[in-house]
């Protein structure tokens, strides 16, 4: 494993060249806030909650990105389990993984690994990060509180050597309800460069083919009919 530790500014700046062109991504979940690194041909959205969801779908109307996002309502372990094997080129895990027990990112972790074709991105604060919600409102005035709920920490040394981990030691002032803190935080991105098995035969090939293809017609489907929901709104 490598480790690059710079300042805030420099650490965008690297990590936006570290990530390579891609055509479909798929972004676990991404909240109301969509990754932004790269505008892939298809965005792929999977997000547990149901509001987030509502507001997600009403900001890609907004911006007439219809074309090129999908929109799924699905937690972390469905989200796994649904897509094939090498059947996107990038996965993206923007703040996800300090949401959840470590047991279970680190399964997360391992199963994307299968998904992606090119890479996966992960982004997360440097060390545990308290973050919680009483009253169960979060920064947005919605009711996912509960789902902005910090469980795990996590250090550049938890992930192998497989991983490349770009770092800073300030990185956040403020929690996410804008309050500053004592001293900054850190955070740091760690990314893995897929290879795919060489090892394949022609019958597996065909099978993850073929799964794929099975996915595409789904995705395909999908976004016809969120077409013609939108149009009969309109009507």
């Amino acid at each position: 494993m490598n480790i690059y530790w710079m300042d805030r500014k420099k650490l965008n700046q690297t990590v936006q060249k570290m990530i390579e062109p891609t055509s479909v991504v798929l972004d676990i979940g991404c909240g109301i806030r969509p990754q932004t690194f790269q505008k892939a041909a298809v965005h792929i959205c999977c997000e547990p909650f149901s509001q987030y969801v509502e507001r997600l779908q009403s900001i890609v109307r907004k911006n007439k990105w219809q074309d090129r996002f999908v929109v799924i309502q699905a937690d972390w372990e469905k989200a796994i389990k649904l897509f094939p094997p090498y059947s996107v080129d990038t996965v993206y895990l923007i703040d996800v993984i300090e949401h959840l027990e470590k047991k279970e990112s680190l399964k997360l972790l391992k199963k994307t690994e299968m998904i992606a074709r090119k890479q996966i991105i992960v982004f997360t604060p440097l060390g545990f990060l308290e973050q919680k919600h009483p009253d169960g409102k979060d920064a947005w005035g919605m009711d996912g509180g509960k789902m902005q709920e910090h469980r795990s920490g996590w250090e550049p040394e938890d992930f192998d050597s497989t991983w490349n981990i770009y770092a800073t030691e300030k990185y956040h002032k403020t929690d996410n309800m804008g309050h500053f803190y004592k001293q900054s935080h850190g955070a740091f991105f760690a990314i893995k460069n897929i290879t795919m098995p060489k090892d394949l035969d022609k019958k597996q090939n065909k099978n993850i083919s073929d799964r794929i293809g099975n996915f595409g017609a789904t995705v395909s489907r999908k976004v016809k009919k969120y077409f013609i929901e939108r149009t009969s709104d309109k009507l």
